[in-house]
């Protein structure tokens, strides 16, 4: 019964421009008459017919060995991008503790509103790319998905940029500190000016790990990590050209475009340029479609970022210590979720490609595979907290109530590690099957009727804990979500998933109608290189 609600819950999302089936068997023959058309390839060779003859133990330890070698580049490229930030605090924290609240206001409020929600906007390619480049008779589908997700965040950006051009009013008008509110929102102009080229190397990013390319992101990410790490010297410390305060933004615009020029000169260079057909205006006439996946990408990966976020606002009422000391709490617990965070698109793009290729037993193994992985590291990373609580926030800054701060709410963290590992590699599986519809479902109201009104409760209502009070709140939201994203992991029907996979892929036109609106010379290019380069080799 479970498996059945949720075979029939989120199929109007997916199916996008093709008419509902009513019903299982109807769409078991619809995919039928795609392969014989030619709509959509015929899975063929010793590697499918594995799906009987092969062991699901053997299978287990195959897929363990699998998203391991394919996460181990996206979790060293999500500790790059964070290494970023680290640097970043780890200048300014010494500057003083103004200094570091308002660098932490300022960059919670461009993650609010621009790097949040494209990442949620950009993360419908991890659904639509991996799946496009191993159903589809021709892999310029995924370059045909890559110009939609960069027109979805583009808007985003235009939509948001005035309120950020206006922040301080905005920030004085919520009872900010006026000294940090003039910091932050020099911060903020500063940093605006590499935004774009960030939230571009993020779908640039998910067009290449949908190909396979794993690596693609860690190496452009440690080509610019030197550059980064000199430029926060130069510009916050130097005694020539040194800004202070606003040194360490300039320092991340320049690092940004860096990123953006370096992943499209890889991509350029590798096999990844045949899946791109030119500019079209075909994407934007599709966008709707784009959107009804991209939207609930956005609920269900920005609701525990937001929450996160709305936590560092609750905090700057209780003191500038206690925002530091926040800050520092939750740019740990960024450092802790990159382990489950590249497991999480790990996970994604393993579980899409097989699916595209018709493998139902081999990506509900993969996928259960994938969440015992990140129950295990969610065990790391509460062991870590624990660990390191009483001496942690002295690597930030050296006030003394800061680093008192950061001891109290260590041991707070480390409880709810194991399950927002868990709600991380659940919301990667539930990506791959399309089924973001699904989580924006359970994380909103967790979160945001649930662990953030109790937390805030807990804070300024009766019980008056404090700081402690925001986070037992957020632990309730992660605990919540967590439970309910494994359960619909666990007793999805994956049968009926390879079957929507294939009518969705179907509802569009393939890349030959591509190629006659754009007039891009690659028919020769994609015939000689295949659609299929392995995704072994890629890795």
């Amino acid at each position: 019964m479970a498996r059945q609600s949720i075979s029939l819950s989120g199929t109007a999302d997916i199916a996008e421009s093709t008419s509902l089936l009513s019903t299982h068997e109807e769409i078991a023959t619809e995919t039928t008459a795609l392969l014989a058309s030619g709509a959509i390839e015929t899975p063929t060779g010793n590697e499918f017919v594995e799906q009987d003859t092969i062991s699901t133990m053997a299978m287990v330890k195959q897929e363990t060995q699998t998203i391991a070698v394919m996460s181990i580049p996206v979790i060293l490229s999500y500790m790059l991008q964070f290494s970023f930030n680290f640097i970043n605090i780890l200048s300014i924290g010494h500057l003083g503790a103004d200094e570091l609240a308002a660098a932490a206001l300022g960059n919670m409020t461009v993650f609010m509103l621009i790097y949040a929600p494209a990442v949620g906007l950009a993360s419908a390619l991890d659904t639509f790319c991996s799946t496009a480049f191993t159903a589809s008779k021709d892999r310029t589908l995924v370059g045909f998905h890559l110009q939609r997700g960069i027109i979805a965040v583009t808007a985003h950006f235009i939509l948001v940029l005035p309120i950020l051009l206006k922040l301080e009013p905005v920030l004085l008008a919520l009872n900010q500190d006026p000294t940090i509110t003039k910091l932050c929102s020099k911060f903020v102009g500063i940093q605006l000016i590499g935004s774009m080229p960030w939230v571009y190397f993020e779908c640039i990013k998910r067009f290449l790990q949908a190909q396979g390319y794993m690596r693609s992101s860690t190496i452009v990410l440690l080509a610019v990590l030197p550059v980064h790490v000199i430029n926060n010297f130069l510009f916050v410390w130097s005694p020539t050209v040194g800004m202070g305060f606003l040194g360490a933004a300039a320092a991340n615009v320049v690092t940004f475009w860096l990123m953006f020029f370096g992943i499209v000169i890889y991509t350029c260079r590798c096999d990844a340029r045949y899946s791109w057909a030119g500019w079209s205006w075909k994407p934007l006439k599709t966008m709707p479609q784009y959107y009804k996946l991209a939207i609930p990408s956005v609920i269900m990966m920005c609701s525990d970022w937001l929450c996160w976020e709305s936590m560092a606002i609750g905090a700057s009422y209780l003191g500038n210590a206690t925002l530091a000391g926040q800050s520092i709490v939750l740019n740990t617990c960024t450092l802790m979720y990159q382990a489950p965070g590249g497991l999480s698109i790990a996970l994604t793009n393993r579980v899409g490609n097989l699916l595209g290729q018709a493998r139902a037993r081999r990506s509900h193994v993969s996928s259960n595979v994938g969440l015992s992985l990140g129950a295990f590291t969610g065990v790391l990373n509460s062991v870590f907290c624990l660990a390191t609580a009483s001496w942690w926030g002295k690597i930030y800054s050296s006030d003394p109530d800061v680093v008192a701060c950061v001891a109290l709410i260590m041991p707070i963290c480390a409880i709810f590690q194991i399950a927002d590992a868990m709600n991380a590699v659940t919301g990667g599986a539930l990506r791959g099957l399309g089924r973001q519809k699904i989580g924006a479902y359970i994380n909103f109201p967790s979160y945001y009727l649930v662990g953030l009104p109790t937390g805030v409760y807990l804070t300024y209502g009766a019980p008056d804990m404090g700081i402690i009070g925001l986070w037992i709140g957020m632990c309730i939201s992660v605990i919540c979500a967590g439970i309910g994203q494994t359960y619909i992991c666990y007793s999805a029907d994956f049968d009926h998933e390879v079957e929507r996979c294939m009518r969705q892929v179907s509802s569009y036109k393939d890349a030959a109608a591509i190629r006659s609106q754009t007039g891009s010379p690659m028919e020769a290019d994609n015939a000689r290189e295949g659609s299929a380069v392995t995704l072994t080799n890629s890795v």
